[in-house]
């Protein structure tokens, strides 16, 4: 009613003042009346601030009239409401759950952020669980949802919304409590039924359980991953300090390696795995004695061509042929194996010897590649003329520099294209590049004849 003489005295008073001025005097009329009984003058209500008088409203169990003031205000409703919903949860103890439910939901609902965990928390404080269980199904912020209903008892609920909302770290935080709380196999019973609980276990405890991760595996009829587990444990007990090479350390990793066998034969899709498990194991034995018999400790974890080779430059060949025949290994591979492994001590009536016991699987080439790694050119001569391909016996010859010969077995092969390489192999002896050009032209003559 003033404003119109406000604007009469054309002054620069704010109109905006006017409006405020009104709401103050509102909310201080509605608080001094005899029911609230709070009288304040303009310049308490100012220093008071509007929040702590709805404060003292509430603890006065005036909700409605605080209700009113914050929503005339502009001010958060939550406080009131949240306020409000707790004592009459208190004060409403003969009140059935269910029909209590809906009087909360109907005024809780005015509030589009209003925490239904609190208040259910506050249930739950006040012995009300099942309304607490009911409440907090309201709630859609998992972070403060699932906390609660671990701490009501409803664990299985917790972890359905826990995977649902696909919170690793909820998951988590439900999964230490279950496991804590209950017997091992009600725990998997618990995880098995959903699969983010259980990969998300199976990941946990793969680094820090095995022992209860294998439980899990057998309660479940996971043989394989058992296995898998015991083989996984035999290659840790190879890196644990105490187990060095030729320790007794190794009796218990064979064992582990033979439990592992047996359940990968129990499936018939894992054959393999089986039999590579029982190669294994029988590998760490033989390799086991060998360390024990040479007192070297250079055995254990290496591959069977390894082992096989290791012998053999140790002079052992009884025990690399034992190996050979434990393992079956083939005919041509022992050639190989045997040859490099002379070649590598140097032992060259050895090799010699060996490539006349009869005509090797493999031939004379790697005879003579072996020959050559070594750097012993007059050894690889004694098996260059015994390569049966020209081609190779050129190139051979070439290697080891003797142009003469490598031009001859080139002429046999009537390969142009060789003698051209061959050429620039001797680029810088000019006697030998102008006998491969003398070959290439008769070559070329006789074809174009």
């Amino acid at each position: 009613m003033g404003r119109p003489f406000v604007v009469d005295f054309g002054s620069n008073f704010h109109r905006d003042r006017i409006q405020e001025m009104c709401k103050i005097l509102r909310v201080l009329n509605a608080v001094r009346s005899l029911e609230i009984g709070i009288p304040l003058s303009i310049q308490q209500y100012k220093l008071l601030t509007p929040s702590v008088l709805i404060g003292r409203l509430i603890n006065a169990h005036q909700h409605l009239l605080a209700l009113r003031i914050s929503e005339y205000l502009g001010m958060n409703q939550e406080v009131v409401i949240m306020h409000w919903a707790c004592a009459k949860i208190t004060a409403s103890l003969a009140i059935p759950d269910t029909t209590l439910l809906e009087i909360l939901l109907d005024k809780l609902k005015l509030c589009k952020s209003i925490s239904y965990a609190a208040v259910a928390a506050h249930a739950d404080k006040n012995g009300r669980r099942k309304l607490a269980a009911l409440l907090v199904e309201h709630e859609p912020r998992s972070s403060k949802q699932v906390p609660l209903l671990l701490s009501i008892g409803e664990e299985d609920i917790a972890l359905m919304k826990a995977t649902e909302c696909g919170d690793t770290d909820l998951v988590y935080l439900i999964l230490f409590h279950i496991w804590q709380k209950r017997q091992p196999l009600e725990f998997f019973g618990t995880i098995q039924a959903r699969q983010l609980a259980r990969d998300l276990f199976i990941t946990y405890a793969r680094c820090y359980k095995h022992e209860f991760l294998k439980d899990f595996f057998l309660s479940t009829g996971q043989l394989q991953d058992v296995a898998f587990l015991l083989w996984k444990e035999s290659w840790e007990l190879e890196k644990n300090p105490m187990a060095s090479k030729g320790s007794p350390l190794h009796g218990p990793r064979t064992k582990l390696i033979e439990k592992a066998q047996n359940l990968f034969a129990e499936t018939k899709e894992h054959t393999f795995e089986s039999k590579a498990a029982e190669e294994h194991a029988k590998l760490l034995r033989l390799q086991h004695e060998l360390e024990v018999t040479t007192k070297q400790a250079i055995f254990v974890d290496s591959s069977i061509s390894d082992t096989i080779r290791t012998c053999i430059v140790l002079g052992n060949h009884r025990a690399a042929l034992k190996v050979k025949t434990e393992f079956k290994v083939s005919e041509k591979r022992w050639y190989w194996l045997k040859v490099f492994a002379l070649a590598t001590i140097k032992d060259w009536a050895a090799l010699e010897k060996f490539s006349k016991e009869k005509k090797p699987p493999i031939g004379y080439r790697p005879f003579v590649e072996a020959c050559i790694e070594a750097d012993e050119k007059g050894e690889a001569i004694k098996y260059i003329p015994k390569l049966a391909d020209p081609r190779e016996k050129a190139e051979s010859y070439a290697r080891i520099g003797m142009a003469k010969e490598a031009a001859d077995a080139a002429s046999q092969a009537k390969d142009g294209e060789l003698l051209g390489r061959l050429k620039l192999t001797f680029a810088q002896n000019a006697g030998a590049s102008s006998i491969f050009d003398t070959l290439r032209d008769r070559l070329s003559f006789q074809g174009a004849s």
